[in-house]
């Protein structure tokens, strides 16, 4: 296998996890199109992305507790480097002993997790080993959940032709990346592509590179006193004692391979529905608008829901006996 394939499928992946972990809420509109974008969002969610990805398949497998776990210490990145969990942008509605719970739940124990590191991953096991990776809901109902990805967009878009600028060039970009990978590329499975031990060796200080540059660089007068580290420390070594557990455990369990390869029809009708949702949710008004806040917010909710649970399962999975 050339490295060029390899290099390809590394951007392609940092590509997804940009896309589902930053551009489906809003919260970067250009990744391939900014300085912000370029510099760091796809550096760092392509870093946390490889070298996570690359520990679950190197020293285990890719089962929903080891991809869930390694996920969360993907989310812990929203302490140091973006300080949200301990000094949020907006007024958080919940704070125990220097910490944002809401923002902890759901942004580290759910969206991270799933969005920007499972999402991304399965998108490629489909791309690749053409493994189900992906919740059945996704695999299930994808336009429907198309739709929802729309509606989450539309929260944080400046403008209905902000979300129809940024989802439109950035999907343009990742389907012709898709579409270049099928006609150039493909053949490899997942483990082979993902780096190496040696690789790794690489990547890590990079990626630790980035946490220094940004931790110091934003809003450093927002890291807090010694309590609200403390738990923040507590919580990654908890994390990787769990990984680690789930990791071993893992090797003795069987994934099953069911093969399953989207079409670029289906993946172009995917990315339509997408962005017209994002836009029509950006036009609403009235008391509409005020309806689409109800239920973004009872997402949010059920997402935090859904991480609790998600770190009791994994945790209860990787310390069994």
């Amino acid at each position: 296998m050339t490295q060029e394939r390899r290099y390809f499928f590394w951007f392609l992946l940092a590509s997804l996890s940009a896309l589902f972990g930053e551009v489906s809420i809003g919260a970067t509109l250009y990744p391939f199109f900014s300085p912000w974008g370029i510099l760091v969002i796809l550096p760092l969610y392509g870093l946390h992305t490889l070298v996570l990805a690359s520990v679950v398949y190197r020293f285990g497998r890719p089962r929903f507790e080891t991809l869930y776990l390694a996920g969360v210490i993907f989310g812990l990145y929203e302490a140091y480097i973006t300080k949200i969990i301990w000094n949020p942008s907006w007024e958080s509605p919940v704070q125990v002993g220097g910490i944002s719970v809401f923002e902890f739940l759901v942004v580290v124990l759910f969206w991270h997790p799933f969005m920007s590191f499972m999402m991304p991953v399965g998108v490629a096991e489909l791309l690749t080993s053409r493994r189900k990776l992906l919740p059945g809901f996704i695999l299930k109902r994808p336009l429907l959940f198309a739709l929802i990805l729309g509606a989450l967009e539309s929260s944080n878009s400046p403008s209905p032709i902000h979300s129809l600028l940024s989802l439109a060039s950035t999907l343009g970009v990742i389907l012709a990346l898709m579409h270049l990978w099928r006609r150039k590329y493909e053949g490899e499975d997942m483990a082979s592509l993902l780096p190496t031990v040696g690789e790794l060796k690489v990547l890590v200080p990079f990626l630790l590179a980035y946490y220094i540059t940004l931790g110091l660089g934003l809003n450093r007068g927002a890291i807090p006193g010694l309590a609200p580290q403390a738990f923040v420390w507590a919580f990654y070594a908890l994390t990787f004692y769990l990984l680690y557990r789930a990791l071993m455990r893992s090797r003795a369990s069987e994934v099953e391979n069911v093969g399953c390869a989207p079409s670029m029809g289906f993946l172009l009708k995917f990315s339509l529905v997408w962005t017209l949702s994002g836009v029509l949710f950006s036009t609403v008004e009235g008391p509409f608008h005020e309806l689409k806040f109800v239920i973004i917010a009872l997402l949010w909710l059920i997402g935090g829901g859904i991480g609790v649970v998600s770190l009791v399962r994994s945790a209860r999975w990787a310390l069994r006996q």
